[in-house]
């Protein structure tokens, strides 16, 4: 889906404007999390070099997750800034629903109905995965779906987002210029964060995923969070302007998040494949991945839109690569489990330079498929619920806006996961 409209920050100087290399982002976010699952499935997660690093391309996550942070709380930190209502909980919430659900629902019919791994799925797996709830219990994951963690775990932040921006727009109120109460709170949570780990990991374990939850990866979405509240504040303020000068080189931010991601692939972040990490190894791979993830955005949204990398992100293929990524996101596990059990490759065998591209390859086909047929179309009824709003308090003196113009910031956020 398409970055979604975005306003530079500065009360004099606030025009609309997109974000449009986040869409090659998301692109090669998608593109890791593919070669990842492919890797583990010819069993190429190994101890070598490059090993380690495709077992680790599994960072593509927490880049959806920071986009996700940005892209859906800056309208209601921006409303925050100039003094207008925050985009209502309904019209918001009915977009994320047509953006996800449609796709997603289809892709859950064809997992359970046609790999044979699931031949003996029951009404209670269905209900589970349809409703996206399959990490909240001990029930495990249907054949091809285990990657929907993610979708599970993002969607709860999309719950949570409405409840937690009221909190954070009136602390963007006391001071819309220097938003130091925000990015405040914001540390706080991604410290909560950390701690869920800790307990997690230090806890006597059990089959239900807690270490999927969202909390356990509240401080990514609270890093794109803080960029959003960094574009949206006075540019003159210091921290925006030492911000915009880190971020204004491409090169070195992404030198830095290479860095990160080298030690990443250490045993310093934990084990390969499924074994279980320690509280310090889990606190570790999450601050990592984090700062790949935040380094990655950063000059996207806060440095000078030009130059030839951004032009690249930005230009046609990889638009339309990070239109139909969700749709790749989602099929890709499914069509690799399908593979190998119409070939009758056993798993972690088979070779990851035919097995990779060719599901690649067949996943943006069907992505494709399911962007023109089903999402592009459903963008119609995205107005449907405009005006409908919660029953809220009138305060004396405030301002109603209208549902339609409060949303509608919202429509192109990206999504997901992967």
């Amino acid at each position: 889906m398409t970055a979604s409209a975005a306003l530079e920050g500065g009360p004099a100087a606030r025009t609309e404007r997109a974000f449009p290399a986040l869409d090659g982002l998301r692109a090669l976010a998608a593109t890791a999390v593919v070669l990842t699952h492919a890797a583990f499935a010819t069993g190429d997660h190994t101890s070598s070099a490059l090993g380690r690093v495709l077992a680790h391309l599994d960072v593509g996550v927490p880049v959806f997750f920071v986009l996700a942070g940005f892209l859906l709380s800056r309208p209601f930190l921006l409303a925050a800034a100039e003094g207008r209502p925050a985009p209502r909980a309904v019209p918001y919430l009915w977009r994320r629903a047509l953006r996800i659900l449609p796709a997603y629902w289809l892709t859950v019919a064809a997992a359970l109905l046609l790999l044979p791994g699931n031949d003996g799925a029951g009404p209670a797996t269905w209900v589970r995965h349809l409703l996206l709830v399959q990490v909240y219990d001990d029930g495990g994951f249907a054949a091809g779906l285990t990657h929907t963690w993610s979708l599970c775990t993002e969607v709860a932040f999309y719950l949570v987002l409405p409840l937690a921006a009221g909190g954070l727009v009136r602390l963007g109120r006391r001071d819309p210029r220097r938003p130091w109460p925000v990015l405040a709170a914001l540390g706080g949570v991604a410290l909560l964060g950390l701690a869920w780990l800790v307990a997690v990991w230090t806890a006597q374990r059990t089959f239900v995923p807690t270490d999927l939850w969202l909390p356990a990866f509240s401080g990514w979405f609270a890093g794109g969070v803080a960029l959003a509240a960094l574009t949206v504040a006075d540019p003159g303020w210091r921290p925006v302007r030492i911000a915009r000068e880190l971020a204004g080189g491409l090169g070195t931010c992404w030198a830095g998040a290479a860095v990160l991601f080298w030690i990443a692939c250490t045993p310093v972040a934990g084990p390969l494949g499924l074994a279980a990490p320690s509280a310090g190894q889990a606190v570790t791979r999450s601050l990592l991945y984090g700062g790949v993830a935040v380094l990655l955005v950063a000059p996207l949204v806060l440095g000078e839109q030009g130059g030839r990398v951004r032009a690249a992100l930005s230009g046609r293929t990889a638009r339309l690569l990070g239109e139909v990524s969700y749709g790749l996101f989602l099929v890709h596990v499914v069509l690799l489990t399908g593979g190998y059990d119409l070939t009758g490759t056993p798993v972690f065998t088979g070779p990851l330079v035919l097995v990779a591209p060719a599901t690649w390859l067949a996943g943006v086909g069907v992505a494709w498929l399911l962007y023109v047929l089903v999402e592009r179309p459903l963008r119609r009824f995205r107005h449907v619920a405009d005006g409908v709003a919660l029953p809220r308090r009138r305060r004396s003196g405030g301002a109603e806006g209208s549902g339609r113009t409060e949303a509608t910031a919202t429509d192109s956020a990206a999504t997901p996961s992967a």
